[in-house]
């Protein structure tokens, strides 16, 4: 199998976690949760649904793991198997510019095709 494309695609689903700032404070951690899609769709409309909807599932782990500890235990062992620890992830692909940093075209990701 081919490696999988890095830059966004039409049919392409994305859980965005959007940091809540304010300009001369520190970020204090708190993040909104946006979930998008890429057009034009080319797959039927009840594919993308459904990919919207497994999008709004992965969402709606992270208030789940606010409220038991247990169940973010379990993620957070599973997260390190399948795509290893967070601090090994490179990001020296993201620039900084003026308005901090920036998703470019050839910022890595993780995780790939499921």
């Amino acid at each position: 199998m081919d490696a999988p494309e890095e830059n966004l695609k039409a049919n392409d689903v994305a859980v965005i976690l959007r940091p809540i700032t304010e300009e001369g404070t520190p970020w204090d951690g708190n993040f909104e949760i946006l979930i998008t899609g890429i057009g034009p769709a080319t797959l039927p409309e009840e594919n993308i649904r459904e990919l919207i909807s497994m999008g709004m599932m992965v969402a709606t782990t992270i208030s789940m793991m606010e409220e038991d500890e247990k169940l973010t235990e379990s993620i957070m062992i599973e997260c390190a198997k399948l795509y290893g620890e967070a601090d090994d992830v490179d990001i020296k692909n993201m620039i900084e510019s003026d308005d901090g940093f920036t998703l470019t075209a050839t910022s890595k990701t993780i995780g790939g095709m499921q």
